[in-house]
């Protein structure tokens, strides 16, 4: 009984191995996308350019860390990009469902 229990938990440790890197990468995706949000309308209302300057002093002021893991953040062709977890996150379209009950 012992030893099948054993290989249970190694067939689940070994399927959850990837998890928690799978789930930082997607947190931090989904930080950059909500940081670029914020940083294109920083350059509409304050009517200024993206320079490096600027988006670090943002980075800086966004008040949250970007990257699960500490990923240097850098902006460039309207996208944040982690130095860990990779370039350019799209964007998932919305359905519309918001998982509440439909309007009649």
């Amino acid at each position: 009984m012992i030893v099948i229990l054993g290989i249970v938990f190694s067939i689940a440790v070994v399927s959850l191995g990837g998890t928690k890197e799978r789930a930082g990468a997607e947190v931090c995706a989904a930080n950059r996308v909500e940081l670029e949000k914020q940083y294109r309308g920083h350059l509409v209302l304050e009517d200024i350019e993206h320079s490096n300057v600027v988006f670090t002093a943002f980075l800086n002021s966004f008040g949250s860390e970007v990257c699960t893991v500490g990923g240097e953040i850098t902006y460039s062709d309207g996208h944040a990009n982690c130095g860990v977890h990779g370039e350019k996150v799209e964007e998932k379209e919305d359905s519309g469902d918001d998982g509440g009950v439909p309007f009649l």
